[in-house]
């Protein structure tokens, strides 16, 4: 049975026809979109900043709040520079259109996300680690190429986090760049709030991290992180030059709001350790004691889980045609109780 709920704003309680449910569903792991204190905030961005800035970043009327931005996120995150986009779409797209002209070869993922790949799907039927072992071998048949390497830092569907050590066993006769898709790591993995990019930035490849700042940093972003160069090859295409930027306020919200966030990503670790020390022994549920998601396959527990007054995640992903992936999302708004609840409402379904 298919579950849809139409809804205002998303919390940790959903209401809809008349009925209440437990929210594990989407993407905003650090429960901010929420959060009174993040959203007088914001309110208070917009009206200093306005509701948008329509403009392109080179227009001759600039704000500083995009600078400010990115020099700091970039200055947290260790990379030499970031650039902001209007989506985590456009940034992998940009960052992806931006490395291609560099290479001679590109070897992709089996799990990467469309935004940093030409769009062609993906179904090589191989592991993430079946994929690694694979550009190893490869490497070692080739000398004098420029290769880049797509992955996302973690595939949240399994899910599963992505080591990226194994680069330095790549032969040391080709150059490599690689090109991380963060968008399900900002905010969760990696330093503090900014992602994977201090955890690689040492392993022996040109390193680019892009992705979406619109999930667990509750930011209408996008962002894309390196070296200088690369960067400025980023500002010089038409592509940043001819689009709007985001929303000021959001970003001014996310400066000003630092405490708040590194406040909830605290409740969310709690919330992991509690979830993973409770559910460890269900073989039926996959988690990952680090990581916000818990992954099964019957699809008649979403209806169980439904009539039990939870609304999980459950779609056809990645194509239309693509059986459902059920998850169990945990985000920081959940309270002890709700947890409590679940646990004992799943203690029943999975073998132990």
């Amino acid at each position: 049975m298919s579950h849809s709920y139409n809804t205002e704003l998303p919390d940790r309680k959903i209401y809809c026809e008349g009925k209440s449910f437990l929210h594990f569903c989407g993407t905003s792991y650090l429960g901010m979109g929420s959060h009174p204190k993040f959203r007088q905030l914001l309110i208070d961005s917009i009206l200093k900043y306005g509701p948008n800035h329509g403009s392109s970043r080179n227009s001759n009327v600039k704000l500083q709040i995009y600078d400010t931005f990115e020099e700091h996120f970039a200055a947290e995150a260790e990379a030499e520079a970031a650039s902001l986009l209007s989506s985590g779409f456009m940034a992998g797209q940009l960052a992806f259109n931006t490395l291609t002209p560099m290479v001679d070869l590109t070897w992709t993922a089996p799990d990467t996300h469309p935004a940093i790949t030409s769009g062609k799907p993906l179904l090589s039927g191989l592991s993430h680690k079946e994929w690694q072992q694979k550009c190893i071998a490869k490497s070692h048949e080739l000398m004098g190429q420029r290769i880049l390497l797509l992955s996302n830092a973690v595939n949240p569907l399994i899910p599963e986090i992505h080591d990226f050590a194994w680069t330095t066993l790549l032969s040391p006769s080709n150059k490599y760049f690689l090109l991380i898709d963060d968008s399900h790591a900002f905010g969760v993995l990696g330093k503090g709030i900014y992602g994977t990019f201090s955890s690689w930035k040492k392993l022996p490849v040109e390193l680019v991290v892009c992705g979406s700042l619109g999930k667990a940093l509750a930011l209408p972003a996008g962002i894309i992180l390196g070296n200088q160069s690369i960067l400025e090859k980023v500002r010089e295409s038409a592509v940043y030059r001819t689009s709007s930027p985001p929303a000021p306020a959001f970003l001014n919200a996310f400066i000003e709001g630092q405490e708040i966030y590194f406040q909830q990503q605290e409740v969310l670790r709690k919330n992991l350790s509690y979830m993973y020390s409770a559910i460890a022994k269900l073989d039926d549920f996959k988690m990952l004691p680090q990581y916000p998601v818990i992954s099964f396959e019957p699809a008649a527990w979403v209806d169980e889980l439904h009539q039990k007054g939870f609304i999980v995640s459950s779609f056809p992903y990645p194509f239309q045609d693509s059986p459902p992936i059920n998850r169990i999302i945990l985000s920081a708004w959940h309270l002890p109780t709700d947890l409590q609840t679940l646990v004992k409402a799943v203690a029943g379904m999975g073998g132990g």
